[in-house]
């Protein structure tokens, strides 16, 4: 597909908006794993050298746990860093290949959007038995209600990768991201 000044300056804001929310993904990414680390670190030296581990350090690793890999899911699909095998990739003819990504992009995202609805559904029930965790009595269903919002960008996402893949506006490969091809990665 040929990039005019009609189709560039969309791509150009796509590949912007794109690029700010890896980053702000990346960062919260970021700090969930570093206040894990920090987490892990206090409650095992707690816990071995003064014998007073953190209470609830196990809730809050939990806890922690699921939001970052909720927000490391739409980066990893953007940047296309799924675990793939591709025993049989060789055997598809070349011209056949962007058809086969974007038939697996909006295969992963039936399953991701499945996945989603599960999770607003647990959420749902969580909110109305006012489900808490057993230490700390921290809340749960605001965390899964944002779980399940990343989930859904994660399938937006996923729906824009079948996109670019069946049109050729991405012009990705398993092994590049996207937004290096829109000119808004790195």
């Amino acid at each position: 597909m040929p990039v005019t000044a009609a189709t560039a300056a969309p791509a150009s804001r796509l590949a912007r908006g794109l690029a700010r929310a890896e980053f702000v993904l990346g960062m919260v990414s970021a700090l969930l794993l570093v206040a894990m680390v920090l987490l892990t670190t206090i409650d095992v030296i707690g816990r071995y050298f003064l014998n007073r581990p953190l209470p609830g350090s196990f809730e809050l690793t939990e806890l922690a746990m699921g939001a970052m890999v909720f927000a490391s899911l739409p980066l990893v699909t953007l940047r296309r860093q799924q675990v793939t095998v591709d025993l049989l990739e060789s055997l598809v003819p070349t011209a056949w290949r962007r058809a086969q990504r974007a038939l697996f992009d909006v295969v992963a995202a039936a399953c991701m959007a499945v996945i989603t609805v599960m999770l607003w559904t647990k959420a749902g029930h969580m909110a109305t038995a006012g489900e808490t965790t057993a230490v700390l009595q921290i809340v749960v269903y605001p965390l899964v209600y944002t779980m399940t919002l990343l989930g859904g960008l994660t399938v937006a996402v996923m729906l824009l990768m079948a996109w670019g893949d069946a049109t050729g506006a991405l012009d990705a490969t398993a092994s590049q991201a996207p937004l290096e091809h829109m000119g808004g990665g790195q």
